[in-house]
């Protein structure tokens, strides 16, 4: 991963799960789950490495190989959040990590 989250705040009881494309299968970025749920919104504050730049990031979020779209940006509880298109992603849970 190219980049480092610098929102990122370390939460209890949470696990990394590597966020991939459904399509292509390329890794996008790595987000702290918490919780027993489907993946369905990435908040910006758990998501702890990434291909893209947040910070200069505006607008959905992209597939950086194939170019499809995955998740619409929203606010969640006052944080920048993004709700993920439903089959456009796929997570596998990261251990050692």
């Amino acid at each position: 991963m190219k980049y480092k989250n610098p929102k990122y705040r370390k939460i209890r009881n949470c696990f990394p799960l590597e966020v991939s494309c459904g399509s292509c299968k390329t890794p996008i970025l790595i987000y702290a789950k918490g919780g027993k749920g489907n993946l369905i919104k990435l908040q910006t504050p758990r998501i702890i490495e990434s291909e893209v730049n947040l910070e200069e990031h505006e607008g959905n979020l992209f597939c950086i190989n194939c170019k499809e779209e995955l998740a619409k940006k929203g606010k969640y509880n006052g944080n920048v959040t993004y709700w993920i298109i439903r089959g456009k992603v796929n997570s596998r849970r990261l251990n050692n990590y």
